[in-house]
């Protein structure tokens, strides 16, 4: 049996619409893999019309908390990646996290125990451990020897009744399994490589394949898409699908992301962080964060380097997903994150900027506020530059920067400080075609041009040397504050 029978929409089995998942285990924070995971599920389901469920998956107890959950709802939050059905959004499949279910787990390994398609072991850990070495050691595959499968019925019965202790695990049949694999290809599995495995541990929990299938086949998943380390679970996966009676979803096993020595990306080494909140706190925002993770592995099939949500929603197609892991690169993501704050509208700024902003910033009228971040955009690399760039704008004085100070120090500066105060006083068209007429008009008349003519005037307007355009500065600051300013730097104050 393969991954699906028969195809509909991308792949899907014939006549049942698209609907994948995202199933975190709430064990730590969200990694930037998990990240990528969760866009190309979301990708692919909204290119297709389809369904993005959200499901936890927190049967490992002892690590799993409320506190590592709520941190990954965040960040998928703060990505803006949405989702039809989870624990916040309800829904017709509920509920949606993994130790809420266990009845149902329960449920169908006593279906399948009834069905005779699988049994109570009664095997301790011990007994266990001791077989597998012995099996290791004569060359054989360390898997379960199958002997509760050949208890006589009399004797299961007795030891059930006496309330022994037991797991229960899947008969599984001897044959060879094929994964048509949307990314990979065909995969083979071929006969004898797995024996009879655990479904639900003595403790009543579930193992993590067979909640897997069991919640992918009652939540009508058509597709899994995830990190390639899934792949040695899914001949598992489609043994208790085959069990169970329901068709197996198609599966799309991803490469992954690695450090520059090509281990795998699983903890901060130099500057690469693996924590997609990390990141967050190092002020990316979410597009570039995304941008970046989504051609870590699929190739738009063009050269551009940045695309936004809505083009890569044009061109998503899991054919284009490579087999090979990506090298994660700090220094690519920052220039993605400086590239999307480039060309982001004032809004979208505003939106991603949030606490970045000084207070003096969130007290602005919404249009206010927009216009100045798009003023400043050019010059931000990360949302931590935002108070200092926004400074010039909001402060009464600005500080001088030491090539300003520089730049303000000849007197011939300070007189065209003089100058352009009492001519941009005057000026009846306060406009950027004004102001910039004013200026050339006072340089022409002083005989200043080029850098004599415009450092001095951004030092004293701004702080600094470089900037925005000064017609542009000037509006922005505004009459009377460009005034005092110039002024200032006259009287050497500044």
């Amino acid at each position: 049996m393969s991954g699906g029978a028969g195809t509909g929409p991308a792949g899907a089995p014939a006549g049942r619409a698209v609907r994948v998942r995202f199933a975190p285990s709430p064990t730590g924070w969200l990694h930037v893999g998990g990240a990528r995971t969760a866009y190309f599920n979301w990708l692919f389901a909204r290119r297709h019309g389809g369904a993005v469920v959200l499901r936890i998956e927190d049967t490992d107890a002892e690590r799993s908390s409320a506190e590592c959950e709520q941190g990954v709802l965040d960040d998928l939050a703060w990505l803006g990646l949405d989702f039809d059905e989870g624990p916040r959004e309800g829904g017709p499949h509920g509920p949606y996290r993994q130790s809420e279910r266990l009845g149902l787990y329960r449920e169908s390994a006593e279906r399948l125990v009834a069905r005779g398609l699988a049994y109570p072991c009664f095997c301790c850990d011990e007994d266990l451990e001791r077989r597998r070495q012995a099996a290791l050691a004569a060359g054989c595959p360390p898997h379960y020897d199958g002997r509760c499968c050949a208890m006589p019925p009399g004797e299961r019965a007795a030891r059930l009744a006496a309330a022994e202790p037991h797991s229960v695990r899947l008969a599984v049949r001897p044959r060879a399994w094929r994964l048509d694999d949307l990314v990979r290809g065909e995969v083979a599995f071929p006969e004898g490589v797995i024996g009879d495995f655990v479904l639900l541990r003595s403790n009543g929990l579930p193992t993590y394949n067979f909640a897997c299938a069991v919640d992918d086949a009652a939540m009508g998943i058509t597709h899994v898409i995830r990190a390639e380390e899934h792949l040695p679970n899914t001949p598992r996966q489609l043994m208790v699908c085959a069990a169970l009676g329901a068709p197996p979803p198609r599966y799309a096993h991803v490469p992954l992301i690695l450090n520059r020595d090509r281990s795998k990306m699983s903890k901060r080494q130099g500057e690469a962080s693996a924590a997609v909140g990390d990141w967050r706190r190092a002020g990316v925002v979410p597009e570039a964060l995304l941008a970046y993770l989504a051609l870590l592995g699929f190739h738009p099939g063009d050269e551009r380097e940045v695309l936004s949500r809505a083009e890569l929603l044009e061109c998503f197609d899991l054919a284009r997903v490579g087999r090979s892991g990506s090298i994660f690169d700090a220094d690519k993501l920052r220039w993605t994150n400086a590239h999307v704050l480039h060309h982001a509208g004032g809004a979208e700024l505003a939106r991603w900027a949030g606490d970045a902003l000084p207070p003096a910033a969130r007290a602005l009228p919404p249009a206010e506020l927009e216009r100045l971040l798009e003023a400043v955009r050019g010059n931000l690399a990360t949302l931590g530059d935002l108070a200092g760039e926004l400074a010039p704008f909001l402060d009464e004085r600005p500080a001088l920067e030491p090539d300003a100070a520089a730049a303000l120090a000849p007197a011939a500066a300070r007189a065209l400080c003089g100058e352009l105060a009492a001519a941009l006083e005057a000026l009846a068209d306060w406009s950027g075609e004004g102001v910039k007429s004013t200026i050339r008009t006072v340089g022409a008349r002083l005989g200043l041009e080029g850098r004599e003519l415009y450092q001095p005037a951004r030092a004293a307007l701004t702080g600094r040397v470089h900037g925005p355009e000064l017609p542009l500065v000037a509006g922005l600051i505004g009459r009377e504050r460009c005034v005092r300013r110039l002024r200032d730097a006259a009287a050497g104050r500044a």
